[in-house]
């Protein structure tokens, strides 16, 4: 690259049989207005159309787009991860799995363009649509987007443990603030770890409009899992986050957790799970013992009588 060429973006793009889905994120990520990316699919032993798709990619454009496959069988979600990352060229790096798609084509520009005017800033997300196409939801509610609320600018390391900040879709990060520690690659997920590594280099920028929009459907890998599952997989995330990061964040990860744990046991409860339902209220309350009770005594133990009562005796999830 010569010196005044603009900053290089490596888009990565894991993908798994994506068939019905990738062409159209892959044009997503060419609509851009920031022209000066690379695209880097990460190919993951699909069993359908997917690496046909990708290779058609390629050959309309083999000096930008690279696909990377797995012969010898999928990697998973973060060794695939980890070898796109390692192939990035860029400055900068963006996330996109093969089943989501970019809404805006000045994402990239309009983030470059604030990270650029401040380089306390380590990364960038925005707001991200809900797409539910899912047969049967599942959730209790599905909330419409992902996202800081309306008027957010940047969001502090703290402000990142509180809430699941931004999609993986939405963000771009500086290529030096990316970390993968060992212990990463033993979570459920990738982008919330990836967020507070981030954020332990500087603060993360808002761009205060929706990117990119997140599918749900029935071939998923989150959406498909009980509420249990889900509540398990969160826990020991959060566990880890109390181990590697500062002490002084601990409590502020336990009432994260305490806060998240609630949101299954309404999905098990509007799935009529009563054990699954118990199991989590007491995963909730050790989380962050009394929390509940003290502060919002009502839905804790309303939580608790729904979850004893005949799913007959009750009326219907709305």
């Amino acid at each position: 690259m010569s010196p005044h060429a603009p900053p290089l973006v490596s888009v990565l793009m894991l993908t798994h049989n994506h068939a019905p889905y990738l062409q159209k994120a892959i044009a997503s990520v060419q609509a851009q207005t920031w022209t000066h990316w690379e695209l880097l699919i990460g190919e993951d032993a699909s069993t359908d159309t997917t690496a046909l798709i990708a290779s058609a990619a390629v050959a309309s454009h083999p000096a930008r787009i690279q696909v990377l496959s797995s012969p010898e069988g999928a990697l998973g979600f973060h060794r695939n991860f980890a070898r796109l990352l390692a192939r990035a060229s860029g400055e900068y790096v963006a996330f996109l799995e093969g089943d989501d798609w970019w809404l805006e084509p000045t994402k990239l520009e309009r983030q470059m363009s604030l990270l650029d005017a401040d380089p306390s800033l380590a990364f960038c997300g925005a707001r991200t649509r809900v797409v539910d196409e899912r047969q049967a939801p599942t959730a209790a509610s599905t909330p419409p987007e992902i996202g800081p609320p309306p008027g957010t600018s940047r969001l502090s390391f703290e402000q990142l443990i509180d809430s699941y900040g931004f999609h993986f879709s939405s963000v771009l990060m500086r290529r030096e603030v990316v970390e993968l520690p060992s212990w990463i690659f033993e979570q459920y997920c990738l982008d919330r770890p990836l967020y507070l590594l981030a954020a332990s280099h500087g603060d993360a920028a808002v761009l205060d409009q929706v990117v990119s929009a997140y599918r749900l459907h029935d071939s998923g890998v989150w959406g498909p899992l009980s509420p249990l599952q889900k509540a398990r997989r969160s826990r020991a995330l959060f566990r880890c986050f109390r181990r590697y990061f500062p002490v002084r964040h601990r409590r502020r990860f336990r009432i994260a957790l305490s806060h998240i744990l609630w949101s299954y046991l309404a999905d098990a409860l509007c799935q009529g799970q009563r054990r699954e339902a118990l199991a989590i209220l007491a995963m909730g309350v050790a989380a962050a013992p009394g929390l509940r009770l003290r502060r919002q005594p009502r839905i804790t133990l309303g939580a608790l009588r729904r979850s004893l009562i005949p799913p007959a005796a009750r009326l219907p999830c709305r």
